[in-house]
């Protein structure tokens, strides 16, 4: 790549790590508006269904959890045509039940979103078995009162009977598979919860770790609930829940041990953890390496008062050493050492509608042990941020609304680097403001920041200044009915950024670049659900204007819409299409791309035979030399067992691809290529409980 085009790529990725937390900060806000409603008993053996929002993001999906009673179902739930459905392996107790539908938090934290009640009657001519005495349920409970499992696991033989014009071919026997388990123990001061996935790929080159059979992620945790203080332990994937410059929130493999008061007034936790994300059963507990593992300790006290809006002060220690980069599967050439501490005060007023947060941390970094100079640089970093909520129950033309203001300043070193939060950006010093509103189904956030780097002064960097204004928002209308029934239930999304990036100070002598670009994007998108089909759009136009003289400056132009539609019980088809032209400065060249899916989900006897069959055709034209491609892939599926939660379901099926390339390039050989495969495979949703 040459100079111009990686100091274009430079500042490119400095607009999108900018853009990434604000599109996270207002995929969580939305969420804490989330409207869900539970309907009892909806049928084929289900207890419960909760309908979700049409537009809910994937983000805020993942976040949501359900409980029953008190115990954690999610992982017993289904999840069809956007709704959460219940069939427990077994009637629950005649009487009132309680469901909760709560939204998890990065921080550990959890909002709850709706609290319903359920009630199970009395099945006709059942008779009540004797019920044990008090004494006899307290000595029960105290040691378990409940245990679930789940477990989803598939697994799949395919042989490859036919093929043609195959440039790299696989195996012609191939053995896949994969599955998460999940298991809950619970009495009444104490629980434990375990959960793992695991994969099965005799192919080698797709494996993800290199072995045939591997565990993935997994996480054992207990808790434990005393007189006067509760106690937990966590092992393997987890996070440590320290969202701060020193420690981001991300998961990692390891130990950690937590002890709290149970009025919440001091809380600590001793950790060990590998710095790098890992999967595989090599380093299992994640600590067992001390060339790759960082250890410390956390600890929150309240010391005015156990209120929730007390001052809160937490304090952050660290040491280690390992890399940080790449995904855990083999030895990295390169060893980083670090250490650091942090101080973290939070304050909040008005039944918390006012917060008020400081943070200081400091940072001991040696980014590459292997030079033998056992340099260890020192830098620190500041934060300060307010948001407050000057409303309460605040109703406008009878809809809910409520507005959000705040502010946040940071200011990290240039050479600031933490071992457990390495991606977290340096050499910043940012003041932001930002504010969200909501009203009724409507949301809008606008946030407006001012950048400026080279924090250090350092007398040969020049300071580039970036200054941007970014928004998002989105509206869901209530499904029409009368003379705009035509329209279903629309809603519609707008996205956008405005950046530029110049100079504010340039030293004597300054050999390098000159800085002076203009970064603009908006995006427009929308759609509407009916009762069998729906649909959705968006176009971004998006423009980086170089005004130096790189002449780095490109223009993208994208469109996307997509549609699908519920035929009938057995028919379903979908389809999307993408249209997209990207212009590039420098080069005076022009890329134009096209991108159609279409798809259809057959079944053509209930239970028994199935067929699916997609098409995705990629049209390149403009300046670049890549080939047009067509690609045609189906499936017809014979049931021999369906699968339930207490018996596996076996299925054979028949799979075959095609794919042709138009032309002849550096990147095809123009030729046509098939191959058809005989399948068995074996699905085993199993969960229980009691």
């Amino acid at each position: 790549m040459s100079v111009k085009g990686i100091y274009a790529m430079k500042h490119r990725l400095r607009y999108l790590i900018l853009l990434i937390p604000l599109l996270a900060h207002a995929a969580l806000a939305r969420a804490d508006a989330l409207q869900a409603e539970l309907v009892p008993n909806p049928g084929s053996g289900q207890l419960f269904m909760i309908v979700l929002p049409d537009d809910i993001d994937i983000l805020t999906l993942t976040r949501l959890a359900v409980e029953m009673d008190g115990i954690d179902i999610t992982a017993f739930l289904s999840f069809e045509e956007g709704n959460f459905r219940y069939s427990p392996p077994e009637p629950p107790a005649a009487g009132q039940h309680s469901i909760r539908l709560v939204l998890l938090k990065p921080d550990g934290s959890s909002t709850l979103l709706g609290n319903w009640q359920i009630t199970q009657p009395d099945e006709p001519g059942q008779s009540r078995p004797a019920q044990p005495d008090a004494q006899q349920i307290a000595a029960a409970e105290q040691w378990l009162r409940a245990g679930t499992y789940s477990s989803n696991n598939s697994l799949e033989a395919s042989y490859r009977i036919l093929d043609h014009n195959l440039s790299a071919a696989p195996d012609r026997l191939q053995l896949t598979g994969a599955g998460v388990s999940t298991a809950q123990l619970q009495g009444q001061s104490w629980q434990m919860n375990a959960q793992a996935n695991y994969l099965l790929q005799t192919q080698q080159a797709l494996s993800l770790t290199g072995e045939t059979f591997d565990i993935g992620e997994y996480a054992l945790s207990s808790q434990h609930q005393g007189e006067n203080i509760h106690t937990g332990v966590n092992l393997g994937h987890h996070s440590l829940r320290l969202d701060s410059l020193l420690f981001a929130s991300q998961q990692r493999r390891g130990l950690s041990v937590q002890a709290a008061g149970n009025n919440n007034r001091l809380a600590t936790q001793f950790f060990a953890l590998r710095p790098d994300a890992i999967v595989g059963a090599r380093h299992l507990d994640g600590i067992s390496d001390p060339r790759s593992r960082i250890q410390g300790l956390s600890s929150r006290i309240q010391p005015f008062s156990e209120d929730a809006n007390a001052l809160a002060v937490t304090a952050m220690y660290y040491e280690g050493e390992g890399s940080t980069a790449g995904l855990g599967i083999t030895e990295f050439s390169s060893i980083s050492k670090g250490s650091g501490w942090g101080l973290k005060l939070e304050k909040s007023y008005w039944q918390g509608r006012l917060n008020l947060a400081a943070e200081h941390a400091h940072s001991r970094f040696n980014p590459d042990l292997n030079d033998n100079t056992n340099l260890m640089e020192n830098s620190d970093a500041w934060r300060v941020k307010m948001d407050v909520r000057p409303f309460s129950n605040l109703v406008w033309r009878d809809q809910p609304a409520d507005i959000l203001l705040g502010a946040d300043y940071q200011r990290i070193d240039t050479f600031f680097a933490s071992m457990a939060n390495p991606g977290l950006a340096a050499d910043r010093d940012v003041a932001s403001v930002f504010s969200d509103i909501y009203w009724g189904k409507l949301f809008a956030n606008l946030q407006l920041s001012h950048e400026t780097n080279n924090v250090d002064q350092l007398e040969a960097m020049p300071t580039d200044r970036l200054r941007s204004l970014s928004w998002s928002g989105g509206y869901s209308f209530d499904q029409q009915s009368g003379s705009t029934a035509w329209l279903g239930t629309p809603y519609l999304q707008l996205s956008g950024l405005i950046g530029r990036l110049d100079r504010q100070t340039t030293p004597e002598n300054y050999q390098g670049f000159e800085t002076n670009n203009l970064a603009e994007s908006l995006t427009l998108g929308g759609g509407a659900s009916y009762q069998k089909w729906q649909w959705s759009g968006s176009y971004t136009h998006a423009d980086f204007d170089d005004r130096s003289e790189l002449g780095a400056g490109t223009r993208s132009r994208f469109l996307s819409v997509a549609a699908s539609r519920q035929v009938s019980d057995r028919l379903s088809l979908n389809s999307d299409i993408q249209y997209g032209i990207f212009d590039t400065e420098a080069e005076g060249l022009r890329s134009i791309s096209t991108n159609l899916n279409m798809g259809m989900q057959a079944l053509l006897i209930p239970d028994k035979l199935d067929f699916s069959l997609n098409y995705n055709v990629n049209l390149a034209r403009g300046d670049h030399d890549i080939p047009d491609r067509h690609f045609i892939n189906a499936q017809i599926g014979w049931t021999l067992l369906k699968a339930t939660q207490t018996k596996p379901g076996v299925v054979l099926a028949l799979r075959g691809s095609m794919e042709n390339n138009d032309e002849t390039t550096l990147q095809s050989t123009g030729r046509d290529g098939y191959q058809i495969f005989a399948v068995l495979r074996i699905n085993a949703p199993l969960a229980g409980g009691f």
